[in-house]
């Protein structure tokens, strides 16, 4: 019963940000990629949110989606904290399992920068969960100065024969922005292990700021690799996007 009113009431919020959403169709190499963003009052950071999975999530016209990834069942939950977020699809709704470490994708992820930076004037910052965090590394390794800073939660350190990457095929070493790692000690999914955690984070040896984020929560209802899960953060959603939020509005130079 609780789990079922903390998801309710994340959905409200989703509701709530939904009526606000600027939506946009941005045409990238690899096809057109739908984003919606949502404003913060007074918000001096903006995040990009980059799901797990295939990357598909199917965004209407007016910013709404049922897709129940962590980072994209939890956008509304930014805005307190001052920080714009911005939901982003997938190039022409297609998969994004095998790309996310590509140049191809890396010029998609530059559009999402861009559209979030034209919107919210403030440094953008690029959070990716679960095979999301690949294309968070990818960004912050290769994009220079269009971005601020990364954010890896849950994230894919074991190569599936599915995927074919995970985060160090992304150029981790070239990170020379602020990373935040966020793992789970309850996350069972044998690709994203927790205790890979303090390996990724000496994988980004330039990185001038970083740290690791240890929660814990064991409340499972998909399996173990999915959203709804200690994966996904079931249960804790509003504990991890303030201690992330937390991380980043103390970042120097933001």
């Amino acid at each position: 019963m609780v789990l079922l009113r903390a998801f309710a009431a994340l959905m409200l919020l989703s509701a709530a940000a939904q009526a606000q959403a600027i939506v946009a169709d941005l045409p990238t190499p690899m096809g057109t990629e739908r984003a919606a963003f949502l404003p913060a009052p007074a918000a001096r950071v903006s995040v990009v949110l980059l799901a797990g999975g295939e990357g598909i999530v199917r965004i209407n016209q007016v910013g709404d989606t049922s897709n129940g990834n962590f980072l994209v069942r939890t956008r509304a939950m930014w805005a307190p904290y001052g920080i714009n977020a911005v939901i982003l699809g997938s190039p022409d709704n297609r998969s994004l399992m095998g790309q996310r470490s590509s140049a191809a994708y890396l010029a998609a992820l530059a559009a999402a920068v861009d559209f979030a930076r034209s919107r919210g004037n403030a440094p953008v910052w690029l959070i990716g969960t679960s095979m999301g965090s690949v294309a968070a590394v990818n960004g912050g390794a290769h994009l220079g100065g269009k971005v601020a800073g990364v954010v890896l939660t849950s994230s894919v350190t074991r190569v599936s024969p599915r995927a074919g990457e995970a985060v160090s095929s992304a150029g981790p070493a070239a990170i020379t922005v602020p990373a935040l790692v966020v793992a789970n000690s309850g996350d069972s999914c044998r690709f994203s292990p927790p205790g890979d955690a303090p390996g990724l984070i000496a994988s980004m040896p330039a990185a001038p700021r970083k740290e690791l984020i240890l929660v814990d929560s064991r409340a499972i209802r998909s399996d173990p690799c999915e959203a709804f899960s200690p994966h996904g953060y079931l249960g804790i959603e509003a504990e991890v996007i303030q201690r992330i939020a937390t991380w980043i509005n103390a970042a120097p130079g933001r």
